[in-house]
């Protein structure tokens, strides 16, 4: 593999990574090794990216909820209402190019997740075609997020 195809890769495994997909999965649909994404992995630090995106606007509505759910049934919050506020209000803050980037980003994850799940429960050739389908479809959902967070 070439040094732009590596990194296109490593970028996408990166990606998929930071999204929540295994690294067996992630190696199913870049077509790269479970041992050099676990390299890619470890010399990234993709576990610490993964972290510092797993909150998104679904995660903030549900830490919303919980809290609601909380005060009602007499327990103490976890978080206090003035931090809540202030996660909601940055979110709020994002312009709409961003926003919408998220929400895309979510929905993809979701269409993505969804794919996996139909593949993981067929076999032979239907596996094969959409396994393929996810890897060429990704790749523009991919840029079309990138041009609405370049479009900032």
């Amino acid at each position: 593999m070439t040094a732009s195809e590596r990194d296109y890769k490593q970028s996408q495994g990166k990606d998929l990574f930071v999204k929540g997909f295994s690294l067996p999965s992630i190696s199913e649909i870049t077509g790269v090794g479970i041992k050099t994404l676990g390299a890619w992995r470890d010399d990234g630090q993709w576990e610490k990216e993964r972290e510092l995106n797993n909150i998104r606007p679904s995660e903030i509505k549900k830490l919303i909820l919980q809290y609601v759910i909380d005060i009602k049934e007499g327990r103490r919050p976890m978080h206090k209402a003035d931090d809540l506020s202030k996660i909601a209000a940055a979110f709020d803050r994002l312009n709409d190019s961003r926003k919408r980037a998220v929400y895309t980003m979510e929905s993809l994850d979701g269409f993505s997740q969804f794919m996996m799940v139909l593949a993981g429960n067929s076999t032979g050739k239907k596996r094969e075609d959409l396994l393929e389908l996810l890897k060429n479809s990704r790749m523009y959902f991919d840029k079309y997020v990138n041009e609405l967070l370049q479009n900032d």
